[in-house]
């Protein structure tokens, strides 16, 4: 295999930079949401819709119409454009006046993070081999590894001391010079075997939807995006229920648990997917399903825990196997359309996966979790729990918020279950698709 050249390592180290301040600007409400919600009187389902439903809908919709101009128009500035404008949405959730305005600058980061991924995938397989792609887009997710880190460690010190629309502010704002310094640096790669126009949406929608193997990878994801997306988004605010953890400390154990674990996990799923799937493509399906099959008791056993040294531990094991192969799977996809579908196919992939993940995930969870705690604290949960006032919460509230929060995520573990089913089905289905494409339109 052909090694990388400094030009190539540009191109991955610009874009996994971008990609994370693009994760810093999505997960933010995940550290600051505790404070917000306090400060707004908010529900679990409220800060569930907020932090998930709102970014996820516009993120997976405005995706779509996103990657067809990808597909005609120049990449870098539909890039560039976007991470312009995710950054601002970012720092204008610092100044938000209430929920409502908060929801919407929400939805607003979610329109512009919708054009990063299709773009990006599709020039990845336009400038890298086929036997490299799946390395190339792990080490650019790294990025969501480290701005989880860093989202978390900065964000959380900055909320502590300086209060969470601080936050915002200060996490949003290097967005705008690294869209400066991609537009810059870097070129438009030559699109491979791409002479014609682009094919319809519905074509591309068609050729798809009759591929079982991009069918189940999409719905497998999407699963595992819906038990990965929730912990990470109230995993912070479980860490000050029930265990009594500030912000600060709270955030130190997210980064640890699960920064590390996908930076890890993804860049070695991803070479082994290079190293035993490329000369058998049936395992392009197989090791996703036996990571999610490893993750699913170690998830579970986590969640129950009482102590949170164990969860913290177990939390690095699960989310190392459950984010192992996702950056692998997005690359995967890109072989099973035509070259002028391809970021349109991964917009349709991302869609699948963030708004049945993180969209539905987030309401599930939350509506969830306020079930389970009204059901422990009785009658006048929401009048006394979650009335709008200033101070911490009563113990009751704390406990039964904790508690609710904990059971609903272990509901939410059992969706693991049907990943590991939609795996299987992929891995059967994905040698003979690969074969069929290549023979009648080889790279």
């Amino acid at each position: 295999m052909k090694r990388f050249s400094g030009r190539d390592w540009w191109f991955i180290l610009l874009f996994g930079a971008i990609y994370m301040f693009n994760f810093i600007d999505r997960m933010i409400i995940s550290v600051v949401g505790e404070p917000i919600r306090r400060e707004f009187g908010l529900s679990d389902l409220q800060l569930g819709i907020m932090g998930g439903v709102a970014f996820a809908l516009f993120y997976g919709g405005i995706g779509i119409p996103l990657a067809r101009l990808a597909e005609r128009i120049n990449r870098v500035g539909i890039v560039a454009t976007a991470t312009a404008l995710w950054s601002v949405m970012t720092m204008l959730s610092g100044i938000a006046g209430n929920y409502w305005h908060l929801l919407l600058a929400r939805m607003g980061v979610g329109i512009g993070e919708a054009g990063f991924t299709p773009p990006v995938v599709s020039m990845i397989a336009d400038r890298f081999a086929p036997e490299k792609r799946a390395t190339v887009f792990s080490l650019i997710a790294v990025g969501v590894s480290v701005g989880g880190a860093v989202g978390a460690l900065g964000g959380g010190w900055i909320a502590q001391n300086h209060g969470w629309r601080m936050a915002f502010l200060v996490m949003g704002a290097p967005g705008l010079l690294l869209a400066l310094l991609l537009w810059l640096t870097i070129k438009e790669p030559d699109r491979q075997n791409a002479d014609g126009a682009a094919p319809a949406f519905g074509a591309v929608l068609r050729r798809v939807g009759k591929s079982r193997a991009f069918v189940t990878f999409t719905f497998g994801s999407g699963i595992v995006a819906l038990v990965g997306f929730g912990l990470n988004l109230f995993l912070i605010p479980l860490l000050v229920r029930r265990f009594g953890f500030d912000l600060k400390d709270a955030a130190i154990t997210f980064a640890l648990t699960f920064s590390a674990a996908t930076a890890l996990g993804g860049v070695v799923g991803g070479m082994l997917a290079d190293r035993f799937a490329t000369n058998d493509h049936r395992r392009y399906g197989v090791l996703p399903m036996i990571s999610s099959a490893l993750a699913l008791p170690l998830y579970l056993a986590a969640i129950y825990q009482d102590d949170w040294r164990f969860m913290a531990v177990l939390l690095f094991a699960a989310t190392f196997c459950l984010y192992a192969f996702l950056p692998t799977i997005m690359t995967v996809t890109q072989r099973l359309v035509e070259p002028r579908m391809r970021a349109t196919a991964a917009a349709i992939h991302a869609f699948g996966q963030t708004v049945f993940g993180l969209g539905l995930g987030s309401v599930f969870l939350g509506w969830m979790s306020d079930r389970l705690a009204s059901g422990h604290y009785g009658t006048g949960y929401a009048v006394e729990c979650l009335a709008r006032k200033a101070g911490a919460p009563s113990a009751a509230c704390a406990a039964s918020s904790g508690t609710g929060l904990q059971q609903a995520l272990l509901w939410l573990g059992l969706f693991l279950l049907l990943a590991i089913a939609s795996y299987w089905v992929a891995a059967r289905s994905i040698a003979g698709e690969i074969s069929a494409l290549e023979e009648d339109k080889p790279e």
